[in-house]
């Protein structure tokens, strides 16, 4: 273990009796302080259930820490827990790759409000193009979920919730910053009886900063993204609808070769993507009786990215583009058997959907439709003191077929507060469109399919704190990985025989009358056994800590992160190279000037740290944003 993580893991013990000796401080704090420890989640289990009593590993962000974050994407605001890596290509609105405990970016579902967006082109979600501003709160469940979700839940889900609750009225922000950045947001709310009503509406532009380190021209980026949400009831039924859409352009620099081996890098040329990425859908709930009811959700996703220059390997010199265009039908059945000491919630359901992929990419064209179904069965018991959820998955694919996967899950509550938990599940990522026909194409790819093994603690102490400790190992047999075989180094999708990643994370909250602090600790082994390497762009270790000091008109906070070095490629040859280590240091203040009024600033990377996410590509330097929130009730 390293000396960081081992420093991290001291700190968080060494606050424990300071910790405990403050809970007592907190009584008055005691009805806020239960709503932020035992928040209601949906996304583990797809039943709502009190965080802190989870089964599964999971984080929670708030509508408040996405506000004070003044992030221009959710990538900032979730590289500050434990287990997650982020990997970027350059300035805002350039890929974003999301690594869950040592996973890769397209073996975690991102959803927003239960509804998948991971295109089915390429790699992982858009998550540049997600803006905070638009979402109540986002949960992060980690681990396998296959049985429930269906492909490519290997490294766990991450579900964003659009915003629903507040006073009926008007919320309007307006901020500016470093690198030209500048944002606005407004949101309405109406709510009366059963019926709901909430439209939000953000826009972003920047003037970024060069892709590549070693590039000196700015790259911009325009986001304009909106929600818009419905919910009434007619007679015994809940129906809705929501729709969400962000559009706009990244700019962005590519590297121009030499024509001698090992083709040099000679200077960059001026690039540019417009993207458009949207979901609409609309449920209908109800009971069949007091024990049992249904909600069926109907939904579209589409993911459109087009490229502003000609695709010189393509003989028409055509623009390259990436469509995914996604119908899902999910039926989802809840049934309640028992209660009081005894308890059993059963859930059933099919989710079946129409995929169809439209490319265009280094040459390569396919357009490829694929109808897949997932059924499942979760059944979720209470006895006594314990707790077991069993839970297993069939995913029909027309190119793979049939492949089952399950959860076993068992928690032992020891006294009111402290929960033991250990579990087991697999889990199955498909191989994409991209995968088997695009740049690197092998039709031959088998599935990725995995294996976790889990053991945790929950220990609530006192009324003001949480702190929890996990340790895993999850095992993936045919790891799609792509390689750049001689004499041409042409790309080429394989699959390798085997890789494992195991890891320790360790959480810490406190929540007093003006105080609040959060910690975590992550150490992890993510390997490729077949040749004893690191696995790239994952850090072997992170510890980040938050804390805030709120005043009777405002506060002030600070969040802190340190990531060990991570295994990488260079961006021109492909040679293996390291990322170094890092530590970035946010400041955060914010007043309310009147009851309706109030002014946030945050000072993001405040020591000017230099580091890398990606080999050769830039990051943000010392960033300044301010805002100003204008609220009409």
């Amino acid at each position: 273990m390293s000396m960081s993580i081992r420093t991290g893991l001291v700190a968080l013990g060494a606050l424990l009796p300071f910790a405990a000796a403050q809970a007592q401080q907190a009584a008055s704090a005691a009805a806020r302080n239960n709503d932020v420890l035992a928040e209601i989640i949906i996304t583990a289990t797809r039943v709502a259930q009190p965080a802190s009593q989870a089964l599964e590993p999971i984080v929670v962000i708030d509508r408040v820490a996405l506000e004070d974050s003044l992030a221009s994407d959710v990538g900032d605001v979730l590289r500050f827990h434990a287990g997650i890596d982020l990997g970027r290509s350059g300035g805002p609105g350039q890929p974003l790759s999301l690594f869950i405990r040592g996973t890769k970016s397209d073996q975690s579902i991102i959803m927003i409000d239960g509804v998948r967006i991971n295109p089915g082109t390429y790699g992982g979600a858009p998550l540049q193009n997600l803006a905070p501003e638009l979402f109540e709160r986002i949960e992060i469940v980690k681990g396998p979920r296959s049985a429930i979700y269906g492909t490519d839940a290997i490294g766990g889900v991450v579900n964003l919730i659009t915003r629903r609750s507040g006073p009926n009225g008007i919320d309007a922000m307006l901020g500016y910053g470093t690198y030209g950045t500048g944002e606005f947001s407004l949101a309405g709310h109406y709510e009366a009886g059963a019926s709901l009503l909430q439209a939000a509406l953000t826009g972003e532009r920047s003037d970024g900063f060069p892709t590549f380190t070693a590039d000196t021209v700015d790259r911009g980026y325009k986001n304009l993204s909106g929600t818009l949400t419905a919910e009434t009831r007619i007679a015994a039924v809940d129906v809705g609808a929501l729709y969400w859409r962000a559009a706009g352009t990244s700019d962005y620099s590519n590297q121009v070769y030499g024509n001698d081996f090992p083709y040099p890098v000679i200077g960059f040329s001026a690039a540019g993507e417009d993207f458009a990425d949207s979901v609409f859908a609309v449920h209908a709930a109800g009971n069949f009786s007091e024990r049992w009811r249904t909600r069926l959700t109907l939904s579209r996703n589409v993911d459109d990215l087009h490229q502003n220059q000609a695709d010189v390997y393509d003989a028409n010199l055509r623009k390259d583009y990436d469509i995914t265009a996604r119908n899902t039908i999910d039926l989802q059945n809840d049934v309640t058997i028992g209660s009081g000491a005894f308890g059993q919630v059963l859930t059933f359901g099919a989710i079946l959907t129409q995929e169809h992929t439209d490319s265009l990419s280094f040459g390569t064209q396919y357009a490829v439709s694929t109808n897949a179904q997932t059924y499942y069965l979760q059944d979720q018991l209470k006895f006594g003191s314990s707790r077991l959820l069993l839970a297993g998955g069939d995913y029909r694919h027309p190119a793979f077929g049939n492949h089952a996967t399950w959860n076993a899950e068992y928690g032992y509550a020891a006294t009111d507060d402290l929960l033991l938990t250990i579990s087991g599940g697999t889990a199955f990522r498909a191989p994409s469109a991209t995968d088997r026909f695009g740049y690197g194409a092998n039709p031959g790819l088998l599935p990725e399919q995995s294996r976790n093994l889990e053991a945790g603690i929950k220990w609530r102490v006192g009324k003001a704190q949480q702190l929890s400790l996990a340790a895993f190992q999850n095992t993936i047999d045919d790891l799609i990985t792509t390689v750049y075989a001689p004499p041409m180094y042409s790309p080429l999708n394989i699959n390798i025989d085997r890789a494992r990643v195991r890891g320790l994370e360790a959480g810490w909250d406190l929540q007093l009358d003006d105080w609040s602090l959060h910690a975590e600790a992550d150490w992890q082994n993510p390997r490729n056994l077949a040749d004893d390497s690191l696995l790239l762009r994952r850090a072997r270790q992170s510890f980040s800590v938050s804390g805030a000091r709120r005043f009777s008109r405002g506060e002030v906070g600070a969040d802190l992160l340190q990531a060990g070095s991570r295994a990488d490629s260079d961006v021109a040859s492909g040679a293996p190279v390291t990322d170094g280590g890092y530590t970035l240091l946010g400041l955060h203040a914010k007043v309310a000037l009147t009851p309706a009024w109030s002014l946030t600033a945050r000072l993001e990377n405040a020591l000017d740290r230099h580091y890398e996410l990606a080999s050769g590509y830039n990051t943000a330097g010392r960033a300044l944003f301010v805002a100003t929130r204008f609220s009409f009730h």
